[in-house]
């Protein structure tokens, strides 16, 4: 570990073993944690654009929550688009988006907006559209939680430390509690922070990020009917937080038309529901994240594969934003049936239909739902 500040004789020593070695000597900022958090923040402001993918975890003794937060910042417009999702949930709950003069919000799953007209600079409308802790900490040289425990920058450790094959140089905080933000040597881009504030440590690193993409895949809107009353931000927190009921309850009932549906295949290509036509049709909805979800749709799938003639089609339909999470959860395993995967997109399949856990299974004849069930001992007597 390098001491902060070190007198001009460690400097001198410490340049000297370095050159001994054939390694370059660590630059400024990696040893004077001030400096190192200048050099964060400077850099952060000088993108003009930023798509990351953030996992968030909690703990407080045995309890754990994972969330997702994808955030798309317009770094020199201030604007603001974040979709948050928990863990093993099949799309997106909660969509904020911060235009640089108002703050819209949007409950997924009940499509109600709500919305507050103030203007903020872009740190705090990071905090207010839910991004977490590690991208405001980018722009203002801590997170949020560090901010409140009071914690100063203390000391950096050796550069070169790998989070996600990123090597990074680890900065400790101390005060009223301890943290570490772990900043990319290259780009000067956090990766990861951890912080502990009483029973609670939040832990966030960077699943997916680009710096300056020639365009964000994003919206920096929220429309809303013309004339309609939207509710403030607190209004609708306090509504939204209520008990919606069991999910069956809002599935669609049998005999009412399926929604159709754009999805991927594992080979990029389009498909769209409607192309079951008049036909019968298995859907079979997982999870990559979810072990048991993938387990039941491939347990139906040995039983769709064993029947000649094949009875009906089969649609695995699988969430997230592409193939990679899907192939891995199937460990080399290829279902005989089609596999597609549906995005998180406001039209996705399992939006459309109201699914936010899996496995579920639909039966469909010629684009209308004839059953839905999560047993897939049901489903597979469809198949009879």
């Amino acid at each position: 570990m390098i001491v902060a500040l070190p007198s001009l004789r460690v400097s001198a020593l410490l340049l000297l073993a370095a050159l001994a070695l054939g390694a370059a000597p660590p630059s400024p900022q990696q040893r004077d944690p001030a400096l190192l958090v200048r050099a964060m923040t400077d850099a952060a402001g000088k993108h003009r654009r930023l798509h990351a993918l953030v996992r968030h975890e909690t703990r407080e003794g045995e309890r754990r929550t994972v969330r997702f937060f994808e955030s798309f910042v317009d770094v020199a417009g201030g604007r603001v688009r974040t979709l948050q999702r928990d863990f093993g949930r099949a799309t997106p709950h909660l969509l904020s988006v911060y235009d640089g003069e108002r703050l819209r919000q949007q409950q997924l799953e009940l499509g109600e907006v709500a919305e507050m007209v103030r203007a903020w600079p872009l740190v705090d409308a990071l905090k207010v559209v839910t991004a977490g802790e590690l991208l405001p900490a980018a722009f203002a040289g801590r997170p949020p939680l560090f901010a409140v425990a009071g914690l100063e920058p203390s000391r950096c450790d050796a550069p070169g430390e790998p989070v996600a094959g990123v090597g990074c140089t680890k900065l400790t905080f101390v005060g009223n509690s301890v943290g570490a933000l772990w900043i990319a040597d290259g780009d000067l881009f956090p990766r990861r922070l951890v912080v502990t504030v009483g029973a609670l440590t939040v832990t966030e690193e960077v699943v997916e990020l680009e710096l300056d993409p020639a365009e964000l895949a994003a919206e920096f809107t929220l429309p809303v009917p013309e004339g309609r009353r939207l509710r403030s931000v607190a209004e609708a927190r306090a509504e939204w937080s209520r008990d919606l009921g069991p999910e069956e309850s809002r599935w669609l009932q049998p005999e009412e038309d399926s929604p159709d549906f754009a999805a991927v295949d594992l080979a990029a290509r389009l498909r769209l529901l409607s192309e079951t036509g008049e036909q019968e049709a298995i859907l079979a909805f997982l999870h990559p994240e979810v072990p048991e979800s993938v387990e039941r749709a491939l347990e139906l799938d040995v039983a769709w594969a064993a029947r000649s003639p094949r009875p009906m089609q089969l649609w695995h339909v699988a969430a997230g934003r592409g193939p990679e999470p899907v192939r891995a959860a199937l460990g080399g395993r290829t279902p005989a049936g089609e596999l597609v995967v549906a995005g998180e997109h406001a039209k996705n399949a399992f939006q459309q239909f109201g699914f936010w856990k899996t496995p579920v299974f639909v039966r469909l004849l010629d684009m209308q739902v004839m059953a839905t069930t999560r047993d897939v001992a049901v489903a597979i007597d469809w198949l009879r």
